[in-house]
């Protein structure tokens, strides 16, 4: 079992040095990889060409390369409805071409444009969640507070320099341990945060920071260059190992927008169904 008390300071997180240059999410490239993987070409080799799908969409061939390299005007609502139906894809998909279709990527360095802020009596829910995992975390996985029982399980979690579900999971070995399914988990993690930056760009955080430090994970690149987005979790269940008492949880998890008007917190809750943790094995 991992040591419990090897703490990691911030410039242990993610290593030294220039990471790999990360593109920025854009209509063009995620329609190109839609088109890729698309089961409903003809293509020997998989994927659909430009001229099946201008011809499934009702639209020109010239205007479908347009609009993967960029050089036409935002598509309007319309179109990308009709682009969502030709390839047929998922209820996530098609969201996240509306949000890419006016997608603008703020200024790095710019500032949190909506402050988001835990108050006392959001500690105390939260605390009185327990023994549910509870937590809050802002669009980019930040984790803001969290109760002890969320922090004794997801240990290092909070530790200087990590305090970010991503950073955690990718540069924290114990995370390895503690998520039975860890790939699984890893990979709705970043296709999550991939939809939240477009979606929230308005009024959302910052995220060059947070991409720097991730690009140095050669796991991350690959998992993020794949273009896949979601905007809710794959199952309920999620496997958790308990590392202190040598037990596997069975997690209902969620996470909710929290109600409040203005706000971008996000509660994650995680309640054990079974009643009877297994064995950890």
């Amino acid at each position: 079992m991992p040591a419990r008390n090897s703490r990691r300071g911030a410039d242990d997180i993610g290593g030294t040095g220039a990471p790999p240059a990360l593109e920025s999410p854009s209509f063009g490239s995620f329609l190109q990889q839609l088109r890729a993987r698309s089961t409903r070409g003809r293509r020997r080799g998989g994927g659909m060409s430009r001229a099946e799908l201008a011809t499934l969409a009702g639209r020109g061939v010239s205007y479908i390369t347009k609009l993967e390299q960029g050089e036409a005007q935002a598509p309007s609502a319309a179109v990308v409805e009709s682009v969502a139906d030709a390839l047929q894809v998922t209820g996530a998909e098609r969201a996240h071409l509306h949000d890419l279709s006016t997608y603008r990527p703020a200024p790095a360095g710019t500032a949190h444009r909506s402050p988001v802020s835990v108050t006392d009596a959001n500690r105390i829910y939260v605390d009185n969640l327990a023994p549910a995992l509870g937590g809050f975390v802002d669009v980019a996985w930040n984790v803001l507070y969290a109760n002890g029982a969320y922090t004794r399980v997801y240990r290092h979690i909070d530790d200087p320099g990590v305090g970010n579900v991503l950073v955690w999971l990718f540069f924290v070995p114990d995370s390895r341990h503690i998520m039975v399914e860890w790939e699984q988990e890893a990979l709705l993690t970043v296709s999550w945060l991939r939809a939240l930056m477009v979606r929230n760009e308005r009024t959302g955080p910052d995220y060059t920071t947070l991409m720097h430090r991730l690009a140095r994970s050669d796991e991350f690149l690959t998992m993020w260059r794949r273009g896949q987005v979601a905007l809710a979790r794959h199952k309920d269940e999620m496997l958790v190992r308990d590392l202190d008492r040598g037990t596997v949880l069975h997690l209902h998890a969620q996470v909710l927008t929290w109600p409040e008007p203005g706000s971008s917190l996000q509660l994650y809750l995680g309640v054990d169904v079974t009643g009877n943790a297994l064995p950890s094995r």
